[in-house]
């Protein structure tokens, strides 16, 4: 999985109000990053802290995930 191209096409769709595109590209990031595996570089490049893209990413990916879910419901 390429985390960066993922990130990429969650932020698209989330703008473009693709819902079930957010929660599975949200779903598989968050089980990616769970894996242990690198985090997409959600600064593009002004913050190098691993740490800091993962933590960001997390929570991004949750949120995304909530959203979709309750838009999917209406």
């Amino acid at each position: 999985m390429d985390p960066q191209a993922a990130w990429l096409l969650l932020v698209d769709a989330l703008e473009s109000g693709h819902w079930r595109v957010v929660r599975g590209e949200a779903e598989d990031l968050l089980e990616w990053m769970k894996m242990g595996e690198s985090p997409p570089d959600i600064s593009h490049g002004k913050v190098t802290d691993r740490f800091w893209n993962r933590q960001i990413a997390i929570y991004a990916c949750k949120l995304a995930r909530l959203i979709a879910r309750r838009r999917l419901r209406k």
